[in-house]
């Protein structure tokens, strides 16, 4: 279509129907958020990253990034199984809780999975990916506030950014983005970042309900 044959009623045509879309492309990714049942308690499975992969020694739930051809509960289980070594076959997912979006560029999407103690005790996890596989009993999490330390994200730009085309150059009040950082320390571990807010996201529902 050329801008001669543009009138309002085509204009209409091409957006009444539209469906909303993000203006930048998002990256996909999908988590699984495992509970086992220890000692006759609900536990969430958390893993220790290894030392050689990105954000080394984080405290995570399985998942990552999703992949053509598949749905995003079948990313969190394939991540599962490639991570942890649990089968897929052999947990059952429970639902999903809220997704985030991130200041990166992506849409993350957490599930609920359950799988029985004595499958998860003695999966091989790769060790390559993981370092350690640990329980926390759910109960910890809803008798335990986290603690809530704010950081602020703001843009830099690099040297070659066009700042003299910007009215008030390099002092133009571009946003900052204040971000809630939840802590949770349980035994020798810090659980902290996208993996606490989902914890607490969950620990919300449940209360809620």
């Amino acid at each position: 279509m050329n801008e001669k044959t543009l009138d309002l009623q085509a204009i209409s045509n091409i957006f009444k129907d539209h469906k909303a879309e993000p203006l930048f492309k998002l990256r996909r990714f999908a988590v699984l958020a495992l509970l086992t049942e220890k000692n006759g308690e609900l536990c969430f499975v958390l893993n220790k990253r290894a030392m050689g992969v990105r954000q080394p020694g984080d405290i995570c739930f399985p998942g990552g990034h999703h992949e053509c051809g598949e749905r995003l509960e079948q990313t969190a289980l394939r991540e599962t199984e490639e991570e942890l070594g649990i089968p897929q076959n052999a947990i059952t997912v429970l639902g999903k809780s809220d997704y985030m979006l991130t200041i990166y560029g992506g849409v993350i999407q957490p599930f609920l999975g359950y799988v029985c103690y004595e499958v998860m005790r003695c999966s091989c996890p790769n060790a390559q990916e993981v370092a350690e596989i640990f329980t926390v009993p759910i109960s910890y999490f809803m008798e335990t506030p986290p603690e809530i330390h704010d950081m602020v994200w703001e843009a830099v730009g690099p040297d070659t950014f066009p700042y003299h085309r910007i009215e008030g150059g390099k002092d133009y009040p571009f946003a900052k983005s204040r971000i809630p950082e939840l802590f949770y320390e349980y035994k020798s571990h810090t659980i902290w970042g996208f993996t606490a807010q989902v914890i607490q996201n969950i620990i919300d529902l449940l209360n809620e309900k």
